[in-house]
């Protein structure tokens, strides 16, 4: 059973089932999930890469968990993607269900997206250019001075992160912290795509409650600004009263510009 508490940051390493998590949040990409977020998501995702002006050579991912979703729009503007995620156990999910003989093959969620810009091509071409993209799956921790352990990257052209700035923080003051380490890894004129929820407490994972940072689209926004971004398009979706499985004010999607 779940504890009594929100778990927090440290309890992803022992705690955070990916099944659950795909099952729960992405088996189903229509209404009945958060209130359509994901589906929501992955739409404004490939509307902001589509348009053409987010393009590169290196993508970084910053929390890519056990399903790629942030990077799989990218995936034909950029040359070289590079994944993070703090627990170890996402990041051998990710390599098993990629590399593996993980029985995951996120078949749905690479379908959702191709059928967004043509419905002819089969999923697996996108699948299978992701795959031949991907550089690596590198440690991540957010919360340290040295948030990737040690691995030098040179600047990045593309930054994507999803539902990671508000699961790692205990804070918004924290938060901000955060948003100034990612900002040095991003060159000048480079892209962030950030998703995120706003005004949330919690989110279920199978049982498992893990905590989410109650932060306000006025104090992301800051955030970002003060670290020299900034914001081109900020989409936004409200929460739905009826979902079950977590408590949060709304969605966002935010495209921003690293400019100072």
């Amino acid at each position: 059973m779940a504890e009594s508490g929100p778990l927090r940051y440290e309890h992803y390493h022992t705690h955070f089932d990916p099944d659950a998590y795909i099952k729960t949040y992405y088996s189903v990409l229509d209404g009945s999930v958060l209130g359509g977020a994901t589906p929501f998501i992955l739409e404004r995702q490939h509307d902001i890469f589509k348009a053409g002006d987010v393009k590169g050579k290196r993508l970084l991912d910053i929390g890519t968990g056990p399903i790629p979703q942030s990077v799989i729009s990218a995936v034909p503007f950029v040359q070289d993607i590079y994944l993070t995620e703090f627990s170890a156990s996402n990041r051998k999910y990710l390599h098993d269900a990629l590399f593996g003989s993980g029985k995951q093959d996120y078949s749905n969620i690479f379908k959702f997206v191709t059928d967004l810009s043509d419905k002819s091509q089969p999923w697996t071409k996108l699948s299978e250019e992701f795959k031949g993209k991907v550089r690596g799956i590198f440690p991540c921790d957010l919360l340290k001075d040295d948030i990737f352990a040690g691995s030098y990257f040179p600047l990045f052209d593309v930054i994507t992160t999803s539902f990671c700035m508000d699961a790692a923080p205990p804070d918004v003051d924290t938060y901000g912290k955060l948003v100034k380490k990612v900002s040095k890894y991003i060159k000048l004129g480079g892209h962030l795509v950030n998703v995120g929820v706003l005004d949330a407490s919690y989110y279920f994972v199978g049982e498992e409650k893990f905590y989410a940072l109650n932060i306000s689209a006025d104090e992301v926004k800051q955030f970002w600004k003060g670290a020299g971004f900034s914001i081109r398009s900020w989409e936004h979706k409200k929460g739905s009263a009826e979902c079950k499985d977590a408590d949060f004010g709304g969605t966002f999607v935010m495209h921003c510009i690293k400019e100072s």
